[in-house]
């Protein structure tokens, strides 16, 4: 792993244009609006940050009680603040953060790959692990100061510089309180350090990360009266359904690292026809994920989509294991030649990276998701990269690897749009639906994500647990995703059908296209779904009679409910 060369400026910000003007127009889609709410308390009241209420999944929960580190409400509360409710607005205010991300992390790859880091940043930054997930999450503005920290700690360790040190720690305790998944760029310091020599470094900046952590969660206690609110979310960890993630982890890293498996198969050397072959496998796999779910078909009592998914995840992990063996058995010859030098230890770090970046992803996540393995894809696209520009013909793979993984980024990210769309277009259309009927009638929504964003800003309110109080002749809107989400409570039971007409009208949202992302991507084992029906559907109910949130019986979540 050589020292570190420069890495252009103006390169770093046109892919962070292309990644904050593909995502601008977008609305907000999942777990953003939750994170929206944090900002805007941050704008009202600076000094108290926690001390709200939200109603989040329509059930009344304090903000204490939800894990929305603090840093990025500090950075998005300014454009709430200029800019009003303007989602455009806040997602341009981002686009400092996205070149600080690319920026990064151009200057990390240039370690490994030289001259083409260009080429893998595209790959990277602009496909499908992390394109479609910048909307307003978490994941980018975390990423942006942790990964700047890991090339300042190198910078501080080239120059043997404590004060150095100091800001790379500066960074890692931003990001830390930005998102507490950045602990998993502890390992990757400790692993350049060790490759380095910079353990004199390293202990500066991990002392600097931890006081600065340990100051912002401090003043986030004293603003709320007292109390730990890191200690609160391990109190609150949700459930942990193991094989769930162990499977959705193989399901995820399979389909999202689909285009580095292939430029792994060239990395490895594998027969040209090996890697049409291959090719052949994922595009046979596609084809199988849109089409057979219109027909209903089944091998062997298991859909062919499912066999799809798996036969593409068994393709993506045998490669990805091919390749780890390869690059295992160049640091193992290599030891025992006595060569210890910068390959051997830049093999060495990409083996335990991997396993590090596999550990941390599996211990944070309490359910599967595209976010939880992007930086398992990114240290495998690392590894692949660095395999394959040590073959004639490198760099020309590397670049076809770039096209086509934005090729794939573009396509999900497109999906998604229209995915996001279809929940603004049910809220309007609810509303429209509703005033038609009766302009003065109430109208309560029940769902999630951007359905909560969305239907407020069309004149709903939400259908709160053991709150909300319902009036003959008022509307209580159910949305879905694909027409399968629950509501909080059971919309089938006596109870409920007995006070709404038994009928209500539906509202179903849908465009021919036959993939979607959003239970998939976002929450779910699989990264991308055949789309078979609406993409989103809103039934609404008309009361018949008074009635109270409280006399439904709500329907336990253990995803959601502590």
């Amino acid at each position: 792993m050589p020292a570190a060369t420069s890495a252009p400026l103006w390169f770093s910000l046109v892919i962070a244009l292309a990644m904050n003007l593909s995502n601008l127009f977008e609305p907000l889609t999942v777990d953003d609006a939750c994170h929206a709410l944090y900002a805007a308390q941050v704008a009202k009241e600076p000094l108290r940050p926690f001390e709200f209420e939200l109603d989040w999944h329509q059930k009344p929960v304090v903000a204490w009680d939800v894990m929305v580190a603090p840093v990025n409400s500090y950075y998005w509360a300014p454009a709430i603040a200029w800019f009003g409710d303007s989602p455009v607005a806040w997602k341009a205010w981002y686009l400092p953060v996205q070149w600080l991300f690319c920026h990064s992390l151009l200057r990390l790859l240039v370690l490994f790959v030289g001259r083409h880091a260009r080429a893998l940043l595209v790959a990277i930054a602009l496909g499908p692990s992390v394109l479609p997930g910048v909307n307003l999450m978490l994941e980018v503005p975390m990423l942006a100061p942790a990964l700047t920290s890991l090339v300042v700690l190198l910078r501080a360790i080239d120059r043997r510089h404590l004060g150095i040190a100091a800001f790379a720690g500066l960074l890692l305790g931003l990001a830390l309180q930005t998102k507490y998944s950045a602990m998993g760029f502890l390992a990757p310091w400790g692993l350049f350090a060790a490759v380095r020599g910079g353990w004199r470094e390293l202990a500066c900046g991990v002392a600097v990360a931890a006081a600065v952590a340990g100051c912002i969660e401090a003043l986030v206690g004293l603003s709320h009266g007292g109390g730990s609110y890191f200690l609160r979310q391990l109190e609150l960890t949700q459930l942990r359904d193991w094989g769930h993630l162990l499977r959705g982890m193989f399901l995820q890293v399979g389909g999202l690292g689909m285009p580095v498996a292939l430029l792994a198969a060239f990395a490895l050397g594998l027969a040209p026809w090996l890697r049409w072959g291959a090719l052949g496998v994922y595009g046979l796999g596609y084809a199988s994920i849109v089409s057979a779910p219109r027909f209903g078909a089944v091998v062997g009592g298991r859909s062919v989509d499912s066999i799809a998914h798996g036969g593409m995840a068994l393709l993506t992990w045998g490669l990805l294991g091919l390749l780890f063996a390869r690059i295992g058995a160049i640091a193992w010859s290599r030891w025992r030649a006595d060569r210890l030098g910068m390959t051997t230890r830049t093999a060495g770090l990409l083996l335990v990276w991997f396993a590090a970046e596999m550990a941390a992803s599996l211990l944070v996540s309490p359910f599967p998701a595209a976010r939880r393995s992007m930086l398992v894809v990114l240290v495998f696209a690392i590894a692949t990269a660095w395999l394959a520009v040590r073959r004639r013909g490198g760099g020309r793979a590397l670049r076809t690897f770039a096209i086509a993984s934005l090729g794939l980024g573009v396509l999900y990210q497109g999906i998604d749009c229209l995915d996001s769309n279809a929940v603004v277009a049910g809220a309007r259309g609810t509303i429209e639906y509703t005033r038609g009927i009766d302009p003065a009638a109430r109208v309560y929504f029940t769902g999630g994500w951007g359905f909560e964003y969305y239907a407020p800003r069309y004149g709903m309110a939400p259908f709160c647990r053991g709150r909300t109080q319902v009036q003959r002749g008022d509307f209580v809107a159910v949305g879905s995703v694909d027409g399968d989400e629950e509501p909080w409570f059971d919309w089938r039971a006596p109870g409920w059908l007995q006070k709404v007409d038994p009928q209500p009208h539906e509202i179903a949202i849908g465009d021919g296209v036959p993939v979607s992302l959003l239970m998939n991507y976002y929450s779910g084992r699989r990264s991308l779904d055949a789309q078979v029906g609406p993409r989103f559907v809103v039934r609404v109910y008309r009361a018949r009679e008074p009635f109270g949130a409280q006399d439904l019986a709500p329907v336990v979540n253990p995803w959601r409910d502590h």
